[in-house]
């Protein structure tokens, strides 16, 4: 009872700021930033952190933050929101935050803030601490290839760079929060889990050549192209259902002029599964394809490899806490503890090395990665979700945080820091195929 007491008091802070939790929300879906851009974003965060008392840092990976309260030696609770919004047609500038980081970011403020209010790090002599991480988005890969050119950056990924940084060496435990669109089935997931990527890029090179007068001394590499789309979805019937495979190719760029014949072809795909070997099984037919659709025209194909994301896999003894904290909140029936999304996101690369697990929550209307993605309710869009993640970082915090530690003595992690680090740096790969009429 006197761990309810103590929560009471985290209670009363949330009800205290819950209109400052909507407003920033609202304001931080009123001025959306693409990743590692996030300037506005992370300042806005960080005055916000710092009027709490908290030791900040910023710019971790260009644009990320990390703020921290207790003491240095104590064991750290993580609280991971996502600071970047996505390109989304339809949007006002066509960039919104039609995936909800603008909740999750509001959220676990409001999280930090009222644990903080309630004096729990002090009194349970734990860490609290709020990591913001930048480019959650897998996209513009163009610019973030130009940041690693740069030297800037060495992956593509916020939570990637923020790992290899050290922003989470010393993480004991990590929650984190998800928006859904409003759903009869369910109101919120616990232990969902999520597909892992390999990113790809195939640039296939022709020849030009004037396509109504001498079509025939070209090389098309659009067709090159084409046939290699055809060629990728001629083996979907050799995907298992449990790998969960999803391979879905965009074209970049075809052509400049009608009356040429394209010389260059560019296609972009990720290859998703439910685990990695799963996925590098199906990024060898990926590639069989794209060799295939160039051998066909006697053009050449660069294939061009980065790493995306791991699988998401939620440890469960914290999936445990979680799910107990939002019991709180809900029924059970209105709780799903065996969602199985085919998404992804980079807090599968932190679960692969620190026990963590995942809130998703409804509230929101309209379709995710979609313009018409909106708070519908405030209260489930943002105070339910933000009292459920507070009462799973109070129940971890207690007794000096002697459940976090139990958790993390108890985590298997998939890797080394050095090991996960060598094997992402290992997925950058590019080489050439050409097609030798001679063999």
């Amino acid at each position: 009872m006197a761990g309810d007491t103590g929560f009471g008091a985290v209670e009363a802070a949330l009800d205290r700021g819950a209109a400052d939790l909507e407003g920033m929300a609202a304001d931080l879906a009123a001025h959306p930033e693409l990743g590692f851009r996030e300037e506005r974003t992370a300042a806005v965060l960080e005055k916000a952190l710092r009027e709490t008392g908290a030791r900040v840092r910023t710019r971790i990976a260009l644009t990320g933050i990390r703020a921290d309260l207790g003491s240095e030696d104590a064991p750290a609770i993580f609280l991971i929101a996502d600071l970047d919004a996505i390109l989304t047609s339809g949007a006002a500038g066509g960039v919104a935050h039609s995936c909800g980081h603008h909740a999750q970011m509001a959220v676990m403020l409001a999280v930090f803030r009222a644990l903080a209010e309630a004096g729990v790090p002090e009194r349970e002599k734990v860490r609290l601490v709020f990591l913001g991480t930048p480019a959650e988005e897998f996209l513009e890969m163009e610019y973030r290839l130009g940041l690693r050119a740069e030297g800037k950056v060495r992956f593509l990924s916020g939570k990637q760079e923020m790992i290899r940084l050290g922003a989470l060496d010393d993480a004991c435990v990590a929650l984190k929060y998800h928006s859904m669109s409003d759903s009869p089935e369910r109101v919120a997931t616990v232990n969902g889990t999520l597909n892992g990527f390999l990113a790809k890029r195939a640039t296939f090179l022709g020849r030009s050549a004037h396509a109504g007068a001498w079509p025939e001394k070209g090389i098309n590499a659009l067709n090159a192209a084409s046939l290699a789309m055809l060629a990728i979805h001629a083996q979907r019937e050799t995907f298992r259902d449990d790998d969960h495979i999803r391979v879905h190719p965009v074209m970049k760029s075809g052509g400049t002029t009608v009356n040429t014949v394209p010389d260059t072809a560019v296609l972009e795909t990720y290859v998703r599964g439910a685990s990695w070997p799963a996925i590098r099984d199906a990024d060898a037919k990926v590639d069989r394809a794209l060799a295939a659709g160039a051998v066909a025209i006697g053009a050449a194909v660069r294939i061009d490899n980065s790493p995306g994301y791991m699988p998401f896999r939620p440890d469960p003894a914290l999936g445990e806490v979680l799910g107990a904290a939002a019991r709180t909140v809900l029924s059970e029936r209105d709780i799903d503890f065996h969602d199985r999304s085919f998404a992804s996101d980079d807090i599968g690369d932190v679960a692969a090395l620190v026990p963590t697990c995942q809130l998703g929550y409804a509230g929101f209307s309209g379709t995710i990665h979609a313009a018409d993605f909106k708070p519908s309710d405030p209260v489930r869009a943002y105070r339910e979700p933000a009292r459920i993640l507070a009462r799973a970082a109070f129940d971890l915090a207690l007794n000096g945080g002697a459940k976090a530690l139990e958790i993390r003595r108890s985590f298997k992690p998939e890797f080394t820091k050095e090991a996960y680090l060598s094997s992402m740096e290992a997925l950058f790969a590019s080489r050439t195929l050409e097609w030798d009429p001679g063999t």
